[in-house]
């Protein structure tokens, strides 16, 4: 393993390790706090008909019409909290638009700033076309984006109701950005998400509303990134094929640096590279885009092209840029009669590192769930985890992810939801919520690298 890579590798790993805080202890919840509980309880049949509706609507990512419909249902609701609601475009890069909507606190004499809360999720879904229906059988329902996310969007509305309900929303300065394209990000990024990343400038805190689990949640996610290998070689009668003329052709160039990559980067920490699409023959079209495309030719032919998309996924930037620079060495050294290149998209999902400040708000959360009666929370693996819109934020503020509904099949037919997660992952939200906006400058001291 390169140095760079081992430094920043045994880095992170270490960060996972000290960063952990110890066990919480037996907690209670105050009056205010079970009066929030109470009302998640009570609003749980709400928020089961509020995401029936928000999966009735296609909202696939390439379906702009769709997005812009799911975003007008969340923003109803968040307008009748008293939140200024804003859709902004994003035509510029061939998306839909993203949903942006604030509510400042109230500011009283005499004591700190209200904590200032960034809420995110997203309104698309993998799944283009109809037939993703939400069907609820018992305590679940199936249907396209049923807990990934639309699930979370609805846990982040009835948290903010919650508090609404027994007045510690006024104590509290908070943005909610929903995007559109969370599932095939619109490029640049620098673009796509701007939005975000000023609504985090003006933020303490993240809270992401991607699917959870009972016991974790998430303080650090794995960066991403794509690249596209292109190999041309010389088309040859494949009688030929070996020899001086012919060479070896662009199959055999694809399969030498694929296999290359996986002989030097494989079983590093939370590293991992996947050729996801691959089209080789003698003629071939392929969109980068849509990632999809076709390939023709003959069994007699030496094959003179070939196109490999992947993704990859990292831990930090380092490790991605050493990654980076092992896969370019790999393409440059050509068997006979081919060349390759291999690019790496501009725009990349960064990795959300495992800082204390996120092991911080996660103890907070702990002390929520175990005072409401639930399971002790936990940090995640992030090798456990794709990437995540949380991640464009991470490097500015401290934040948790995870704090969705509990779901099973997500980016498949079969995606589902627990129901019952609705109400309990509405009341772990919203009581750490209240606790963090409790006493704004004791929070932001904890937060505070020292």
């Amino acid at each position: 393993m390169p140095n760079s890579i081992r430094y920043f590798v045994l880095g992170a790993a270490a960060a996972l390790l000290v960063a952990r805080p110890a066990p919480a202890p037996a907690q209670t919840l105050a009056r205010t706090e079970q009066r929030i509980r109470d009302a998640a309880a009570a609003d749980a049949q709400a928020a089961i008909s509020l995401l029936e509706r928000a999966v009735n609507i296609n909202s696939g990512t390439m379906n702009e019409t769709g997005v812009e419909a799911v975003g007008m249902l969340f923003a109803a609701e968040l307008r009748a909290l008293g939140f200024r609601t804003s859709w902004l475009s994003q035509a510029s890069v061939n998306r839909a638009g993203h949903l942006v909507a604030e509510r400042a606190g109230r500011r009283r004499r005499g004591r700190a700033a209200p904590i200032r809360l960034l809420l995110i999720g997203h309104l698309d879904t993998v799944f283009e076309g109809e037939g993703q229906q939400f069907v609820r059988s018992d305590s679940t329902a199936s249907g396209a984006g049923s807990s990934d996310m639309k699930g979370g969007d609805v846990v982040l509305v009835q948290t903010l109701k919650a508090l609404a309900s027994v007045g510690a929303l006024d104590d509290m300065d908070v943005i909610v950005v929903l995007t559109g394209d969370e599932e095939s990000m619109g490029e640049p990024a620098s673009i796509s998400r701007d939005d975000m990343v000023r609504a985090a400038r003006r933020s303490d805190i993240v809270l992401s509303f991607e699917g959870g689990d009972d016991s974790t949640a998430v303080v650090a996610r794995r960066g991403s990134s794509d690249w596209v290998l292109t190999v041309t070689a010389r088309q040859y009668h494949s009688s030929g094929m070996f020899g001086e003329r012919a060479g070896y052709g662009a199959i055999y160039e694809a399969a030498r640096i694929l296999n290359d990559f996986r002989a030097a980067l494989e079983g590093q920490p939370y590293l991992t590279f996947s050729p996801g699409v691959m089209l080789s023959g003698e003629k071939v079209s392929y969109d980068t885009t849509m990632m999809t495309g076709t390939a023709s030719g003959k069994t007699n032919i030496v094959p003179p092209t070939a196109v490999v998309h992947g993704d990859l996924r990292f831990i930090t930037a380092g490790q991605m840029d050493s990654a980076r620079a092992v896969m370019r060495g790999i393409v440059s050294r050509s068997l006979r009669g081919t060349s390759a290149t291999i690019q790496f998209g501009e725009s990349y999902y960064p990795a959300m590192a495992p800082t204390p400040a996120n092991y911080a708000l996660l103890a907070v959360y702990d002390s929520a769930s175990r005072a409401l009666g639930y399971a002790p929370v936990a940090g995640n693996d992030p090798a456990r985890r794709g990437a995540g819109d949380i991640s464009f934020v991470a490097p500015i503020l401290p934040g948790l992810d995870g704090l969705g509904v509990f779901g099973r099949g997500a980016h498949s037919p079969s995606e589902s939801v627990d129901l019952t997660s609705l109400p309990k992952q509405t009341a772990r939200a919203a009581v750490l919520m209240y606790r963090l906006a409790r006493d704004p400058a004791k929070t932001r001291r904890m937060l505070t690298p020292r």
